[in-house]
């Protein structure tokens, strides 16, 4: 459960980061409110867990006859075992990521009612 907090902190505070330097730099987004952040950082954070979702590592083998020829001689017991614990080690750290962007996708929820 340590474990778990400190990786809410560590991506929280490394994407805020990330997005205070770049607009302190650029003033791209014409940020004033800390509102304007944390909705910047819940982007990017559930924006990084979509791509991780979307594009998982690679399974097995393509579909060109050349593979599954190959395929069919080898015994792939060992490597599915392995990419399965890689696909699920996956989803796992996209559930990490969606989760640590709640605190701020909160924050800009709280913000907008006592602002109405």
């Amino acid at each position: 459960m340590l474990n778990l907090f400190k990786f809410f902190v560590f991506s929280n505070c490394i994407t805020l980061t990330i997005v205070v330097a770049f607009e302190e730099f650029s003033g791209f987004f014409g940020l004033n409110h800390w509102s304007d952040y944390a909705f910047l950082v819940v982007m990017l954070l559930w924006a990084i867990a979509a791509l991780f979702f979307i594009y998982p590592p690679e399974v097995g083998f393509g579909n060109d006859k050349a593979e599954r020829v190959a395929a069919s001689m080898v015994d792939s017991s060992i490597a599915d075992k392995i990419d399965e614990e890689r696909f699920s080690s996956n989803t796992l750290f996209c559930i990490k990521l969606f989760v640590s962007g709640l605190p701020a996708f909160l924050a800009c929820l709280i913000n907008d009612q006592l602002f109405l």
